[in-house]
């Protein structure tokens, strides 16, 4: 049994033959496609670049180190944007901005139950964003609406948000450890009063131990002083590069995408629609 089949001169003229049709499906295709695109209501994206603080300027170094603190950079490094990363990303962070713009309305979430309508607003909204970092370490949040002041916004509170919670997170830090040095002041005060109540040791030893006990007091003092410090002026979690802005062109649908894939795919369809009506020569 032979294979019917096309050559490809008989294949070439039919299609140079119809001509026509291959074109006139192309032409459809692209006017209702663009027609579609008039009817769905345009989408915005706004973008935000970010570049890290310097979390060594938060660190125990700015405590230890405060002579040598002017020659750290004000710039962090990659490490430093991945860990703004993971906190832009984390469901506690995302919820905060869907209740901040009531989100839940704008995707049109009709829950009675609240974690629920949170949780199905929480899926769409990360359709909605794209958070990652470029080559030169900037971390970058892109935010889609459909108001372009929304879309800027968005991008914007996500940015402020992101770098609020590490700097919550370093005076936390600075917050127990200052906590900790109360804990061991007092019980070296205790220590000290001990000392002095009883004075049963000889007086050399006893003014070399209450000196020792003294210093040490002094020196947790100053340390907390310097941690008091440090929580209050604690340094910015991240540089603006570039602030969000309302876009001027709209990013869905985009014509420019839109418009060739349809003529490609009406000009496909005519093709087979022509290769299948006509029965083909066998040889």
């Amino acid at each position: 049994m032979k294979t019917a089949t096309f050559n490809i001169e008989e294949l070439s003229n039919l299609l140079i033959k119809r001509w026509k049709t291959i074109l006139l499906f192309s032409f459809l295709s692209t006017v209702a496609a663009g027609g579609f695109s008039l009817l769905i209501k345009p989408e915005y994206t706004a973008t935000t670049k970010l570049l890290p603080g310097n979390s060594v300027l938060a660190d125990k170094a700015r405590l230890m180190n405060s002579s040598i603190q002017h020659l750290y950079s004000f710039f962090g490094n990659g490490d430093d944007v991945d860990r703004l990363l993971s906190i832009a990303e984390t469901d506690t962070s995302l919820k905060q901005v869907i209740r901040q713009f009531k989100l839940e309305n704008y995707y049109s979430i009709n829950e009675k139950d609240t974690l629920l309508a949170e949780f199905k607003a929480l899926e769409k909204f990360k359709k909605d964003i794209w958070i990652g970092k470029s080559v030169n370490n900037e971390l970058i949040i892109r935010s889609t609406h459909q108001n372009r002041d929304t879309a800027a916004a968005i991008a914007n509170y996500m940015a402020t948000q992101t770098g609020n919670s590490l700097q919550a997170i370093w005076k936390n830090m600075y917050s127990q450890i200052g906590l900790q040095l109360d804990s061991n002041l007092n019980a070296l005060k205790k220590q000290y009063l001990l000392m002095t109540a009883e004075q049963n040791k000889e007086a050399a030893i006893y003014k070399s131990e209450s000196e020792a006990l003294l210093k040490q007091i002094n020196s947790f003092k100053e340390l907390k002083i310097e941690t008091d410090i440090a929580a209050s002026t604690t340094p910015a979690a991240i540089i603006v590069v570039e602030k969000a802005s309302p876009p001027a062109k709209k990013s869905w649908p985009d014509l420019a995408v839109i418009l060739p894939l349809a003529a490609l795919s009406g000009m496909l369809f005519s093709i087979v629609l022509i290769l299948a009506s006509n029965q083909p020569r066998t040889f």
